[in-house]
């Protein structure tokens, strides 16, 4: 039902929309291949904030003008956010016949062209991958737009999730994968989900995958949506499997669970990272990767691996609980051990409840170099809305006191009690960043509290007057690449959408942060989130000389 809104808010809805619409137009026109042969209606990842050029990647020599559908998906969700709200189909079109090309045009073998290490070139309409990779498929926290994927193929998207569990799993009887992943012949020859786990397998086995969450999670993600779209049992009891393997890492004292749940180690290369670095100096801790969590890597369990853990319980409902359960957990073990309520701060741990900042490392390896120490992460505005979100779906009070602590040493004030009790929020936050928005529009949720909502229309006013410039959504005006995959629009029509009591239609973003890595010429292994989008334009003679 949509809400009666004052003549103010209808202005402020409008402002939001027109500025999303403003960017739909410029990136629909600029951005849209027009390169080599053919044209195709796929998009550059990203256009250069004056010249409109696309964005392009160098590798052994070769110019690769990058569409990488996987680090599109927040576009895609806004040009289908957008079509919701205005009414007009064509900014859905486009996103609908951009994924019908992929569906069609872009396999690898059934997987896609597309991830952490591959993409298409659209000046040369072929695909690409990292040099120093090899031809990979990657999803680490990508949680595509399956929703969409669904409605333009559903076949199509069915046999992509069965790829992907195919060509990552390389054990299904103690569910081992490797984030690499590569296609199987023979797809439709056998029964994907028809295979046997053994129930007693035990965690921390040695294997040749590394079993990250961030990986792990796409994974489980994509066999719990294959059962909401088509029915099945048997991809969700495997996603939950997968889920649960996690569970399994966790130590019986602290609840702590660790990032991976296998022993990585590469005959005649090196072994598992930890011990390999920390073993002679952790000693006593015996430690391995499955149980020493960095504060980055906390961060992906109690943030994007529970939002999207938690955005599968909404999804599933009853059949989706364990998810919102195993999550919960997590949130609150993390939110106890690791914790520090008086910075603010996340800190880098051992399973057993050890924390580990300020350890100087004696030895260089994959945590870092000698002399270094391990830091503490201070905890930002994504995982205060996954523990809002966990107290919203639970109603644990322990996860809303956290939040409320988080919240403080965000700047938010007091958010009060989730009834709504006396509150002392500022009057403006100092950001502009659309995470923000999305935790805000979840405090609104939780207590009915428009106070939340009017807060997030500061954050908006701030994203429209800071981050948008020259019709794209950038950091700043002096930032040379504007990527089409920007989240600030998705985050005010999703804004829009709550003032008018729609949110319910706007495509779900479960905080996936999608990238592109790969070797690039003369500057080593980069990846795109930094060596394009942070990039700031050259400084003009004239600005030099002042």
């Amino acid at each position: 039902m949509t809400e009666r809104v004052t003549d103010k808010e209808a202005s402020i809805v409008r402002r939001y929309i027109e500025a999303v619409r403003q960017f739909a137009e410029l990136a629909l026109d600029k951005a849209r291949d027009r390169y080599g042969k053919e044209a195709t209606p796929l998009f550059a990842d990203g256009i250069h904030s004056r010249t409109y050029e696309p964005v392009r990647w160098l590798s052994q020599g070769q110019s690769w003008t990058l569409s990488n559908l996987a680090n599109q998906q927040n576009w895609l969700r806004t040009l289908d956010g957008l079509s919701e709200l205005t009414g007009e189909a064509r900014y859905r079109d486009a996103a609908e016949a951009a994924v019908r090309y992929a569906l069609d045009e872009l396999r690898y073998g059934k997987l896609l062209y597309w991830g952490g290490h591959m993409a298409f070139d659209l000046e040369s309409k072929q695909p690409v991958h990292a040099a120093d990779k090899g031809p990979q498929h990657e999803l680490k926290c990508h949680y595509p737009y399956y929703e969409l994927m669904n409605r333009v193929n559903p076949e199509e998207t069915a046999r992509y999730i069965e790829a992907l569990w195919a060509g990552h799993i390389t054990d299904w009887s103690n569910l081992e994968f490797s984030r690499h992943g590569q296609p199987v012949r023979d797809l439709r020859e056998q029964d994907v989900w028809e295979q046997d786990y053994a129930e007693d397998s035990p965690v921390f086995f040695t294997g040749r995958g590394l079993t990250f969450i961030n990986a792990g999670s796409d994974l489980f993600y994509a066999a719990a949506m294959y059962h909401r779209f088509f029915g099945e049992e048997k991809p969700l009891q495997w996603a939950k499997r997968l889920a649960h393997r996690y569970v399994e890492t966790r130590n019986p004292e602290t609840g702590l669970g660790g990032y991976q749940f296998s022993i990585s180690v590469l005959p005649g290369l090196r072994g598992d990272r930890a011990v390999d670095q920390f073993g002679e100096q952790l000693k006593e801790h015996a430690p391995i990767e499955a149980t020493l969590t960095t504060a980055r890597q906390a961060h992906t369990i109690i943030g994007e691996a529970a939002l999207c853990r938690m955005s599968l319980a909404e999804t599933l409902g009853t059949s989706g609980r364990e998810f919102l359960d195993w999550a919960v957990e997590d949130l609150l073990a993390y939110g106890e051990y690791a914790y520090d309520p008086f910075d603010h701060s996340f800190h880098p741990m051992l399973t057993n409840g050890t924390r580990l900042t300020g350890l100087v490392m004696e030895k260089s390896g994959y945590y870092g170099r000698a002399g270094e120490q391990l830091k503490a992460a201070q905890a930002d505005v994504l995982l205060l809305w996954s523990y809002v979100k966990a107290y919203r779906l639970s109603g644990n009070a322990k996860l809303w006191t956290l939040a409320r602590s988080i919240g403080g040493g965000l700047g938010f004030g007091d958010i009060g009690t989730p009834e709504g009790g006396a509150t002392d929020l500022p009057s403006e936050l100092q950001t502009a960043d659309p995470v923000a928005i999305f935790a805000l529009l979840e405090l609104f949720e939780t207590t009915g509290q428009r106070k939340f909502l009017q807060l997030a229309q500061r954050v908006g006013d701030r994203i429209v007057l800071y981050r948008f410039h020259r019709g794209l959504f950038m950091p700043s005006p002096d930032h040379e690449y504007a990527k089409l995959d920007a989240l600030e629009p998705l985050a005010l029509l999703h804004l829009a959408a709550a003032m008018l009591g729609v949110r319910g239609r706007m495509p779900a973003y479960c905080g996936g942060r999608p990238f592109f890595a790969a070797a690039y010429d003369g500057l080593g292994h980069q990846t795109d989130n930094i060596l394009l989008y942070q990039k700031k334009l050259p400084s003009s003679p004239l600005a030099e000389s002042l």
